[in-house]
């Protein structure tokens, strides 16, 4: 379990009823991953949220069957969510995430927030709705960046 006072912190949690910040961090713990570490890797089974608390996180799209060509899409700093499709069928990851630096991150189980979610509509609505945004900005992001690749 981490500090609800942690969650707090981060755009994900904005607009939560104080109470939820406290069931959510008993399903949340820390970890630790050195530089180079995969987080997890695209198409692996999504069982966990994350969110990098401090450090930055490269994300990476597998280009070949063998899963041995892979292409940076994005670096992700504090406060990004990372792992969004655990909350989404068929949960399974559709990038790989390895550490770009040393990092802290707050891992959620995803199984039980995906309960609370379905039993609290209210909380379901308001992390789908963060959740949304920041891939909404994400997606921006890579349009500016394919378009730099045409010019």
């Amino acid at each position: 379990m981490i500090s609800p006072e942690t969650l707090r912190r981060f755009a994900l949690f904005a607009g939560l009823e104080p109470a939820a910040f406290k069931d959510i961090a008993m399903i949340s713990e820390e970890v630790q991953c050195e530089e180079g570490c995969w987080i997890f890797r695209e198409s692996d089974d999504a069982d966990a949220l994350y969110i990098i608390q401090s450090g930055q996180v490269d994300l990476r799209f597998i280009l070949d069957e063998a899963g041995e060509k892979l292409i940076d899409i994005t670096k992700l700093g504090e406060g990004s969510v990372i792992g969004w499709s655990s909350l989404v069928e068929p949960c399974a990851y559709t990038l790989s995430a390895m550490a770009a630096s040393d990092v802290t991150l707050v891992k959620i189980d995803a199984v039980a927030l995906s309960e609370m979610m379905e039993a609290d509509k209210n909380l379901g609505y308001n992390l789908m709705k963060q959740l949304a945004q920041a891939l909404g900005e994400r997606l921006t992001n890579l349009r500016v960046q394919f378009v730099s690749f045409i010019d």
